[in-house]
């Protein structure tokens, strides 16, 4: 499964918020690029979804015997590889840009409770493929064909020089740390890589500069964590930058895997919950979808329901989350 998963590398937890229109960044949000993207991406949703639905032996719409609630929304089926998870994540990303929101969220965690690595290791993960993915598809390229220019936070200069000397990075890619953060103006995006309790100063900071020096210029944060219980003194700082990011950020991509199953949710579609189900086609049964995203009391219950028989699910996505903790 390594081996196989390695191979597919082409391709929050906070409460969302209907997306506001914002000034659309100089260059990310410039004509051309991004005009046909919502398009390009809703179509390419639809196929995922046939595909996805077809490889789990699925119906189109796997909730319509689901006893999810039904508010309106539309749902993706589960990814079954990390290069269509990644593929997902950028889609995403490129969507609700062309949409309007500069503050966003991407959310990935597929260690199911393992916690053998640490978040910023899993996050590792993800980001490298992604980046690519985003310069390809969604960042326009500067004049004279220089690559656009992104600004990577990570929270220690060691994880920064690392990925300067180590990384295929787009041209142009800035490399800081969040202790020393400083907004490089001029950038395409800034993104901020796992910031937890201990960045929050930093971050407060940060989004402090972009507001007044270049408002329209997106900021992702990618798995934050800003609540540490286990770290004295942070636990109300880092509740007050996570009131301050529910209120101004948009989740476009989650998917965070649990030993029953997984929140998922891709822009712009509703954040839906799968229960691992061994007598559901495929492993798994939608629990839930909606617009809100469900608490994580809410997903334990859906989750571990009182009739669960405790199944064992064999499933794609199932492989896929085994394939990735194993990398």
């Amino acid at each position: 499964m390594l081996a196989a998963v390695a191979a597919l590398a082409a391709l929050a937890p906070l409460a969302p918020r209907p997306p506001t229109p914002r000034p659309r960044a100089a260059l990310a949000m410039q004509a051309g690029p991004l005009d046909g993207l919502r398009a390009a991406f809703d179509a390419a949703l639809r196929d995922a979804q046939a595909a996805a639905s077809e490889a789990a032996g699925q119906s189109a719409n796997p909730w319509e015997a689901s006893p999810a609630a039904d508010d309106g929304a539309d749902v993706l089926p589960l990814p079954d590889s990390f290069e269509e998870a990644v593929r997902l994540a950028a889609g995403a990303t490129g969507a609700a840009l062309a949409d309007g929101a500069a503050r966003l969220i991407v959310e990935f965690d597929a260690s199911a409770g393992d916690e053998t690595y640490n978040l910023l290791s899993r996050t590792l993960k993800l980001l490298e493929p992604y980046l690519a993915r985003l310069e390809e598809q969604v960042l326009p390229p500067r004049a004279g064909g220089e690559g656009s220019r992104v600004q990577l936070l990570f929270p220690d200069e060691g994880t920064a020089a690392y990925v300067k000397q180590k990384w295929q990075l787009p041209h142009g890619t800035l490399c800081g740390s969040m202790p020393r953060a400083k907004f490089a103006a001029g950038v395409d995006a800034v993104m901020v890589i796992a910031p937890g309790a201990t960045e929050v100063a930093g971050l407060q900071r940060l989004l402090s500069q972009v507001e007044e020096e270049a408002f329209d210029t997106p900021v992702l944060l990618f798995n934050p964590k800003l609540v540490d219980m286990q770290s004295t003194g942070y636990g109300l700082v880092g509740r007050e930058l996570r009131a301050m990011v529910e209120s101004s950020f948009d989740n476009c991509f989650c998917l965070k895997a649990y030993p029953e199953g997984a929140l998922f949710r891709v822009f712009p579609g509703a954040f839906s919950v799968w229960r691992e189900d061994s007598s559901a086609e495929g492993g798994y049964t939608l629990a839930y979808k909606g617009t809100k995203r469900p608490s994580g009391d809410e997903i334990d219950e859906l989750l571990n329901p009182e009739t669960d028989d405790g199944g064992q699910m064999m499933s794609g996505f199932s492989n896929f989350i085994k394939g990735f903790q194993a990398m």
